[in-house]
């Protein structure tokens, strides 16, 4: 980095923001270039988890030059391509950089929508199990990495589009923007597709997290309910039973051949009878 500063009379402080940690997106003008920062979302297929990456551009009337950690493939698949197509050469190399800057956020914002297209299906998957017989705390988990990637994703997203503005609008001659209007408004029309879809993946969380919430509230109700029968059942048949069992003068059962078993009938009577005086309630 200290190299191509020496080279291209870079300025030290775009030098320092193009080493980590990762900064926030920006575009700047200097004397002689300009430097822009960008965040695209890269997603880790051990973890389900979205993360964002970092790529930076000086651009010059004649040079463009990206910074990266090679967590963009595409980057790197469109460097190939020049290097080895001399019809794709002669198309982007003719002019200004600009057109090569325009082409490679044209590429890095279509490479965007597959992971819009994964996030969207992730959520359709867990809108289909929520009904099912799963862990309150399994689909919890589940909406709230869902919940996090959507809010990592609009986070790497949301200044894409002050920058594409800034660049268009203080582009000046050197870099020529006005030229290439038909891919200003496809930028434009891509990064508002990608919001768009944020945004309503963003309430399609939110619902299913509300969804959720109150699927768990109703199920956590039944099972008070339930315990809540049993205990009332129990208790005075419970208290039945020790009455019965105390050896005192004057308790009808205690000395008969047959007590045990009269009270063990007197008993399920008694739990059949408030089970049904409940069920005919709607306490059950």
């Amino acid at each position: 980095m200290r190299a191509i500063q020496r080279r291209f009379n870079f300025h030290d402080q775009e030098i320092q923001e193009c080493l980590p940690k990762i900064q926030r997106t920006k575009f700047v003008k200097r004397d002689g270039y300009y430097f822009v920062v960008l965040h695209f979302p890269v997603f880790n297929k051990k973890t389900k988890r979205l993360g964002f990456t970092e790529i930076d551009f000086f651009i010059s009337g004649s040079t463009l030059i990206t910074v990266h950690d090679n967590s963009l493939p595409i980057v790197d698949i469109f460097y190939k391509e020049c290097a080895k197509n001399s019809g794709l050469r002669e198309r982007f190399f003719q002019g200004t950089a600009t057109h090569l800057l325009l082409e490679l956020l044209r590429r890095l914002l279509d490479s965007v929508f597959p992971i819009l297209l994964h996030v969207s299906e992730d959520i359709d998957a867990v809108d289909k199990k929520m009904f099912a017989e799963i862990s309150g705390r399994v689909m919890a988990e589940e909406i709230l990495r869902l919940k996090t990637n959507v809010v990592n994703f609009r986070k790497t997203m949301q200044g894409h589009k002050t920058v594409l503005e800034k660049l268009v609008t203080h582009g000046g001659r050197e870099l020529d923007i006005s030229s290439y209007q038909n891919y200003v408004n496809t930028l434009r029309e891509y990064t508002n597709e990608i919001w768009h879809t944020l945004e309503s993946q963003k309430e399609s969380v939110n619902a299913l997290h509300e969804t959720n919430e109150s699927l768990v509230g109703l199920r956590t109700n039944e099972v008070m309910r339930f315990l809540t029968v049993i205990s009332v059942v129990t208790f005075p048949l419970t208290l039945l039973a020790t009455l019965f069992a105390i050896r005192a003068p004057g308790n009808p059962l205690i000395n008969q051949p047959f007590g045990f078993w009269a009270i063990l009938i007197i008993i399920i009577f008694g739990a059949v009878l408030m089970t049904a005086v409940f069920k005919k309630k709607k306490w059950l």
